[in-house]
């Protein structure tokens, strides 16, 4: 009764997804407390919260149009200009997500029989293949030609840049997903494409 009542005020207070999130801390406190024996049931876990559903997501989306001017506009004449395009081209041909996309290694990107894949690995430690766009498959392999890390196969795909008189030169170091942001968002507002 106590944890619907606060949950109730906080509706009030606040959106849905806070309230959400806050009655989902205390259901995962209780739990703990249960499973270390302090109390013997879980009194939030028939406690319902607001119901929230998004329609449309946050994410802004680019058009075919602006993801082209974005990828044409890199200049592919250094290793790191060909591992951002790569990068992007492909999060643009697969959808994946920029950290899935930063963590992959040179071995998530193979070929089995006439067709290229690549493996993201996503949220809890799951992993998804895809197939590689033929475009995408272009990038990759001029990169990876370029950066000569083809036998690496342990090695992180998409590595990071060295500072200074070396931000030319590729590190052995994996690209943070941090990392991978800044990049999309500078070649973003250099190509006039920023939302």
């Amino acid at each position: 009764m106590v944890v619907s009542a606060y949950i109730e005020q906080l509706t009030d207070a606040y959106a849905a997804p806070t309230v959400k999130q806050h009655l989902a801390a205390i259901r995962m406190l209780f739990d703990w407390l249960v499973v270390g024996q302090i109390v013997v049931m879980n009194p939030a876990s028939s406690v319902r919260g607001p119901k929230h559903s998004v329609k449309v997501g946050k994410t802004p989306v680019l058009s075919a149009a602006e993801a082209r001017m974005l990828l044409d506009s890199i200049d592919i004449d250094t290793v790191v200009g060909l591992r951002d395009r790569a990068l992007i081209g492909v999060m643009v041909y697969s959808f994946g997500r920029v950290s899935a996309v930063a963590g992959m290694t040179v071995a998530d990107y193979y070929t089995q029989g006439k067709r290229s894949y690549l493996r993201l690995h996503e949220k809890g430690g799951k992993h998804n293949v895809v197939p590689a766009h033929h475009i995408a498959q272009d990038y990759l392999d001029a990169y990876i030609a370029s950066a000569g890390i083809s036998e690496d196969r342990k090695g992180p795909l998409f590595r990071s840049s060295g500072q200074g008189r070396q931000k030319s030169r590729l590190l052995s170091t994996s690209m943070t997903p941090w990392c991978a942001l800044k990049m999309v968002k500078r070649r973003a507002a250099t190509s006039g494409t920023t939302r």
